[in-house]
């Protein structure tokens, strides 16, 4: 599991959002990027992921569209 290439992907993608997350949202949002620093599969990251899909969306303004090629482009990794 390449994590430099799945960290680029997600901050890439996080990015490309139209906001930053407010003061409430960041102690969530760094919960997630612990749980997300700890994974060992691709397939944890994808779900951890999907599972906080409203918050992160949310929190960044991410479209949906943005969120699902993040998605398969981490699908795509080996």
């Amino acid at each position: 599991m390449d994590k430099i290439e799945i960290r680029s992907i997600i901050e890439t993608t996080l990015t490309s959002g139209k906001k930053t997350p407010g003061l409430f949202d960041l102690p969530k949002i760094l919960g997630i990027k612990s749980k997300l620093e700890s994974c060992s599969s691709i397939s944890e990251v994808i779900l951890i992921l999907e599972s906080n899909r409203a918050l992160l969306s949310k929190s960044f303004g991410l479209e949906d569209s943005v969120f699902e090629d993040a998605l398969k482009k981490l699908k795509a990794l080996p």
